[in-house]
């Protein structure tokens, strides 16, 4: 008997893996992604499976009629694709702010709050329950206590600190607060392995915050890693309505309130001209907006290409635009931090290194502490600002938002930041590279080839 039950559980098994392998190569992702699941469910019976639900499946991107083209020939190509991949309009006039690091940006935040008369409303992927974290939030309880709308997202997994005092506590005040797909054992679904990644803050619907910084003092104080390195936008004009949008569509989503009131819209003021747009993506997106928009100005380049970001595990095209760049004759330049917080990301990271310096790609290791900044410049005339790392979790399954600025103003203070973190770094010299110990880069490899698994 106890045989006959054998078979037949082997059998089920085998069709149930062979059903997971068609659904894998469906999705048509990456094919190392690909290899590397079909090859966890393969090799570890039931657990595997079990991974793969858990962090490997993806649902099917929306298939939603294409949004009308925007063909007008006096339109950049490049601000078109944003306009028909993620729909996100040229905001015209704007005054932006570059806030270095946590002492500036929560100052700015924390005066911005102060002032707020109707709503606030803020949306972080890491929300401690620390020094920073609990002065935000007691601003943020004592303005509800005044009768300001106060409405706080935050990821139930970035955020899995908090305490159910801590939240009763904002509760109690009047702050309404969500969970972004909150985890309940044992009803884990696949969605586990889709985050809000986003850093938002909208203050009376006329000054928005975003950038790389969540809430939590290591930006201030540092930690085992030092202190963190990083930049954040204080954004004044039409793009808030942009970041409106984006929170009050993640609102629906953790709370299913549909908030659609004008007034969450006020009409911009500002008259300075500083051209920009904000791009939202996400797991059920149409398209993997900004991932095209990296790839759209890597390929774009004309002289100049430097990157920030604390984890590389890009795609294969973004690897391959870079490397072209690169042989084409464009100064590409790429900063990651010496250490990270995440050792296996690191090594994962140092594997991509060796093709890079092939192509004549410069990379740096930055040494003055944990560089946790995600910013782009190309050609002095546009930059990036946002919550996107360069890997593909943050570019295939997050929710992220990122900024493209045009301003030549900002775009020369981003590029600026980004020779400074070059100047705190070492660069990698291809000699010294190539001779690292055969363990180490046996080591990496296997991180490499791992990594789409996490």
């Amino acid at each position: 008997m106890a045989s006959i039950l054998s078979v037949i559980f082997s059998i089920i098994y085998t069709i149930v893996i062979v059903a997971v392998i068609v659904l894998v190569i469906e999705q048509q992702r990456e094919p190392v992604w690909s290899f590397a699941w079909a090859m966890t469910v393969i090799f570890i019976p039931v657990a595997g499976l079990i991974l793969f639900i858990l962090f490997g499946y993806r649902p099917a991107r929306k298939r939603l009629v294409a949004p009308p083209r925007i063909e007008r020939s006096e339109r950049i190509p490049f601000i078109t694709l944003l306009e028909n991949n993620s729909d996100a309009k040229l905001a015209l006039h704007n005054n932006l702010d570059v806030l270095h690091n946590g002492d500036q940006t929560f100052a700015s935040i924390a005066q911005a709050l102060e002032s707020a008369r109707e709503s606030i409303h803020i949306e972080y992927y890491i929300f401690c329950e620390d020094e920073v974290g609990n002065y935000i939030a007691e601003q943020l309880e004592r303005k509800a206590r005044e009768g300001v709308e106060v409405r706080l997202i935050f990821d139930a997994v970035g955020s899995w600190k908090l305490s159910k005092e801590f939240i009763s506590r904002l509760r109690a005040s009047g702050v309404e607060v969500g969970r972004f797909s909150p985890i309940t054992f044992p009803y884990f679904t696949h969605y586990l392995n889709y985050r809000n990644h986003r850093k938002i803050v909208v203050v009376d619907g006329r000054v928005a915050f975003t950038g790389g910084i969540n809430i939590a003092e290591r930006y201030l104080k540092g930690d085992t890693m030092g202190l963190w390195y990083d930049v954040h936008l204080r954004i004044e004009g039409d793009a808030v309505a942009d970041f409106q949008r984006l929170f009050l569509a993640d609102w629906t989503l953790v709370s299913g309130q549909t908030l659609n009131d004008p007034r969450y819209f006020p009409p911009s003021e500002v008259t300075r001209q500083a051209p920009m747009q904000v791009v939202g993506s996400s797991v059920s997106s149409r398209w993997s907006a900004i991932s095209q928009a990296f790839f759209a100005a890597i390929t774009g380049a004309a002289r100049t290409i430097t990157i920030s970001t604390p984890y590389f595990i890009p795609s294969t095209s973004l690897l391959e635009a870079l490397k072209v760049a690169a042989l084409k004759g464009v100064d590409v330049r790429i900063v990651i931090p010496a250490r990270s917080d995440s050792r296996l990301v690191h090594w994962a990271t140092c594997s991509f290194v060796d093709g890079l310096l092939s192509a004549g790609v410069k990379v740096y290791l930055y040494t003055a502490g944990f560089l946790h900044s995600k910013l782009i410049a190309v050609d002095g005339r546009m930059a990036s600002v946002g919550t996107a790392n360069m890997d593909i979790r943050s570019l295939e399954d997050n929710s992220e938002v990122s900024t493209f600025i045009y301003d030549r103003e900002t775009v020369a203070e981003l590029t600026t930041t980004l020779e400074d973190y070059i100047a705190h770094s070492r660069r990698v010299m291809p000699d010294e590279w190539y001779s690292r110990p055969q363990g180490q880069r046996f080591i990496e490899a296997l991180a490499r080839l791992v990594s789409p698994l996490f």
